[in-house]
């Protein structure tokens, strides 16, 4: 079944039908939402938000003509709503354990330059770090990507155009100075 036919389940009574689409798309929205504000207790409360937003619009009705970008902009306004407000504290918890690795190098170096690279995403504002995690890690397309954040494609290209040389002169930098440092 496809994604707007569960939407139509749900205006119908049928409740499982948000199972179907938890399961098909937790993950992928909790990596969205984890990629973008870094904190797994708020990913996950994002998350539920998404789903009792799609719940809530599915009750009253509501079939989006696209359901994967539509999901994607609700995520994207929570992520949004919560570096809105004025009393968030950012909190960077760069002290992350590497417990049980001892030994599996190749593991360590591919954690550590996933690292690398989701620290440097993360000093890109957020509309360019959102439009290339919607990219390249939820592989959405530009005109999903457009619908997702209410913005044309041509501004999507632009905006990921533009975040890649960013982030190219950032991960220049950092290699810089990775090499002075040692």
């Amino acid at each position: 079944m496809q994604d707007e036919d569960y939407m139509s389940q749900l205006s119908f009574g049928n409740d499982s039908a948000l199972d179907a689409l938890v399961f098909r798309y937790h993950k992928l929205v909790y990596g969205y939402a984890y990629r973008l504000l870094q904190d797994e207790k708020l990913a996950e409360d994002i998350v539920q938000e998404t789903f009792l937003k799609i719940y809530q619009q599915g009750k009253k009705g509501c079939v989006p003509e696209q359901f994967k970008p539509w999901m994607y902009k609700i995520a994207t306004n929570g992520c949004k709503d919560y570096w809105k407000k004025a009393s968030t504290q950012r909190e960077h918890c760069m002290d992350k354990s590497l417990e049980g690795m001892e030994g599996i190098h190749h593991i360590i170096d591919r954690q550590l330059e996933r690292k690398w690279m989701i620290d440097s995403l993360n000093q890109l504002s957020f509309e360019y770090r959102s439009v290339l995690y919607l990219r390249f890690y939820q592989d959405l397309k530009y005109a999903e990507i457009a619908l997702t954040l209410d913005i044309p494609v041509n501004t999507v290209k632009v905006r990921i155009s533009r975040g890649l040389k960013y982030l190219e002169r950032i991960l220049k930098h950092e290699d810089r100075e990775g090499v002075k440092g040692q």
